[in-house]
């Protein structure tokens, strides 16, 4: 339901504290074993969002109509980690020991026996009931899920357990811890799993990987010499103040780190894959078979390894490090024989800044061309990417669909094949016999480019050399989050070119406050006026997807990227510089009040993820067993005990079915239109649609006029089984012009459409 938006914001003591924000894949999205998403189907996936405060946790589904619908909410203390568990795949000879159950959630809280958060609790969505429970010895870092495995990681150590019995099915114990928001970074993917590793070991270490020295540029260079001045400094005065008191001066954080980790390598990653790696303790030395290892490679010179992240492909892996000033993409090409026999491809630098700054989130387009990754600092930075590397243009990133790496003008014309930068001219063919080429130049410009043409226009084995370059690339747009949004304000969002946003970073209450932000890209949920069954116009089919930021005020903000040629002045080609500009177009206000009640399991047959759930497991869509859930409930109500009579029965039938159910005058279906459009009166005035009986609204609608000379829209956010809602908020300024909006009538109600 539409309303012209009020400036009246909610009270921040009103406001429930967020300790960390995420977006998750679970069956309600997942467009590959939920039947709602088939190839047929035009339908779009919602978003499933997780908020976790410091006395519980939310679940919120915003669709693909924009009308968020809590899912659940829960109030019991701190919750550390929460994951929606996706449904397993079938196995051949293996049995689904909680079908009966699912959806379940893995939690991990402060209520485990002994130390907190040193146990994963497995709750039914379904029953409300505790179905397992496993107990560790250490605290839980991190949990991460697919329809394979569950994925509990710890400071040093990972432990898989299997998504069908829960029962253990193999442990890494070669971490290398990084000190950073994640103490021991991974990544699953749909089969792989990447992990920091302590040591290189030659023996199964994988062609390519990280190319380049690790010089850093010179604002990098004086920054970490200041740093190393201020620490000599900081040293020298603990120094002589030992001396002069007699005590003897312990060794900081950073000296025990150091000496702890000797003889052991940062920056190592290795994936592994969970299907073919076995059971028991893996770790990879030299006298191990190598059994289910996909790549062993560096992915940083000497910092660790603070975040990993696969595309949704999972054949490309995002890795950063514990400064944050440098980003590398890996392409993997794996062997099926050996580690060792297989190449990482490092195709992309991404140049981030020379500050410091510890990276919370990451996240891939479903094309793989686009990457947000989001800092502590409250900046999310957007790159451009392509799945095989190279320079990106105008070429490879407006257009709706995965451009080649060569267009077909190039590839045809052999341009790609010669290097310009020998010939000194602007023609890209070297002409020997001209009278302006030197001849004893011309046998290495020959094999120079016999040897590029080689590398271009090879068909062999990408495993091996020579291996491309990486592009070192810089974010398009930084988009930074504000403190609050009161009004139309909202937070600040530059291009590579703009000027940066004045903003405040510093989160209400002062650094003692969590800063969470998470990002996700889907498709825009800010489109729709009306009806959630009215199909999206191809005229508003963008190049890339929207970007959903949300971030610790608990406003969910909707991003439109537009990506288009820098210099409109130049003409346009193919490798003309790229240029993006984001626009927020709606925002959901989804914290928790205080006032607010709870959403306890078990939940109703009726919720969106117990009909996800149920949908995979039986392989029908939602829609047909909403329909079976219906005659069911139908069924059941005539069969209660509590029904009368059956004289009672047949009088409450009759009384239902002489209900008037047209309106005058009678007139079959192919006789004539049985809807009529009527227009509002231009009017100043702000009135209320009245409740006026039926007989009023045959005669003559009643008139009326809302305030649409108003840029902003807002509308509720319907939620199961409790009055509370949400609302979302269009942020695009002189959107709707001047119009008067229509009334539909239709046996005799008022339906308002709005102008789009």
């Amino acid at each position: 339901m539409f309303q012209a938006y009020s400036h009246t914001t909610q009270k921040t003591d009103d406001r429930e504290k967020i300790h960390w924000v995420q977006f998750q894949q679970a069956d309600i999205n997942s467009i590959h074993t939920n039947p709602d998403y088939d190839a047929q189907s035009v339908g779009v996936a919602p978003l499933l969002l997780l908020i976790g405060y410091t006395n519980g946790v939310q679940i919120w589904a915003i669709p693909a109509n924009g009308e968020a619908q809590e899912v659940m909410s829960v109030r019991q203390g701190p919750i550390r980690f929460l994951k929606v568990l996706p449904t397993p795949l079938s196995v051949s000879g293996c049995h689904d020991l909680f079908a009966s159950k699912r959806p379940l959630l893995a939690v991990c809280d402060a209520s485990s026996a002994g130390q907190p958060y040193c146990s994963v609790k497995f709750l039914s969505l379904r029953t409300g009931d505790e179905v397992h429970n496993i107990a560790f010895k250490l605290p839980v870092a991190d949990i991460q899920c697919n329809e394979r495995v569950i994925v509990v990681a710890f400071t040093e150590k990972i432990a898989a357990f299997d998504a069908l019995d829960l029962k253990e099915k193999f442990c890494v114990t070669s971490c290398y811890p990084c000190p950073g928001p994640n103490p021991n970074p991974i990544a699953l993917g749909t089969r792989w799993l990447a992990y920091a590793d302590k040591k290189l070991v030659p023996v199964h270490q994988s062609c390519g990987g990280m190319t380049g020295d690790g010089r850093q540029s010179y604002a990098a260079t004086v920054i970490s010499a200041a740093k190393t001045i201020t620490k000599g400094l900081t040293i020298f005065g603990e120094t002589v103040a030992s001396s002069l008191t007699g005590m003897k001066s312990f060794p900081t954080h950073s000296q025990k780190e150091t000496v702890d980790n000797e003889g052991c390598r940062p920056g190592v990653v290795t994936i592994i894959d969970i299907e073919n790696v076995g059971k028991g303790q893996i770790s990879v030395q030299d006298d191990c078979d190598g059994e289910g290892l996909i790549a062993h490679f560096p992915a940083h010179a000497t910092e660790p390894v603070a975040a990993v992240k696969f595309d949704p492909s999972g054949t490309m892996l995002l890795t950063t490090d514990r400064l944050g000033h440098n980003f590398h993409l890996f392409r993997l090409m794996a062997h099926p024989w050996s580690c060792s026999l297989g190449a990482v491809h490092h195709l992309y630098t991404l140049h981030r800044g020379d500050t410091t700054a510890k990276v919370q989130d990451i996240s891939f387009t479903l094309d793989s061309r686009w990457v947000a990754i989001s800092t502590l600092h409250g900046t999310t930075h957007i790159f451009p990417v392509t799945p095989y590397g190279g320079s990106v243009n105008v070429r490879t990133h407006t257009s709706q669909r995965v451009v080649n790496r060569a267009s077909r003008f190039h590839r045809s014309a052999g341009l790609d094949d010669i290097d310009t930068r020998l010939t000194d001219r602007d023609s890209p063919v070297p002409v020997s016999g001209s009278p302006g080429s030197s001849p004893g130049q011309h046998p290495d410009q020959l094999r120079h480019l016999l040897h590029q043409n080689a590398i271009n226009n090879s068909m062999g084995n990408p495993r091996l050399p020579p291996y491309p370059h990486p592009t070192t690339t810089l974010p398009l747009v930084q988009i930074k989050q504000s403190l609050s949004i009161p009004g139309l304000a909202v937070p600040g969002a530059r291009t590579g070119t703009g000027s940066k946003s004045k903003c405040s970073l510093v989160p209400p209450g002062g650094a003692s406050e969590c800063v969470c932000v998470a990002v996700c890209w889907g498709p825009s949920r800010g489109w729709v006026a009306g009806s959630p069954n009215v199909s999206r116009d191809k005229s508003d089919k963008r190049a890339v997807d929207s970007l959903f930021v949300i971030s610790w005020t608990g406003n969910l903000i909707e991003y439109v990227l537009d990506p288009h040629m820098k210099n409109s002045t130049e003409k346009l080609t193919d490798d003309s510089q790229l240029e993006v500009t984001a626009t927020p177009r709606a925002q959901w206000t989804l914290i928790r009040s205080i006032s607010t009640s709870e959403l306890r399991p078990p939940l109703s047959p009726n919720n969106v993820v117990v009909l996800a759930t149920d949908a995979v497991l039986t392989q029908r869509p939602s829609a047909e067993l909403m329909g079976t859930l219906a005659r069911q409930e139908s069924r059941e109500s005539l069969s209660s005990d509590h029904s009368s009579s059956r004289d009672d029965q047949d009088d409450q039938w009759l009384s239902q079915v002489e209900i008037l159910t047209h309106s005058e005058p009678h007139r079959r279906l192919w006789m004539g239109p049985q809807f009529s459009f009527k227009t509002f009166q231009g009017s100043n005035t702000t009135t209320v649609l009245s409740s006026t009986p039926l007989s009023c609204s045959l005669t003559r609608p009643t008139h009326t006029c809302l305030p649409w000379t108003t840029t902003t829209l807002t509308f509720t956010v319907s939620k199961l089984h409790r009055p509370a809602r949400a609302q979302w908020r269009c942020l695009v300024a002189n959107v709707h012009t001047a119009c008067r909006p229509a009334v539909m009538s239709s046996a005799g109600h008022l339906y308002q459409r709005l102008c789009s």
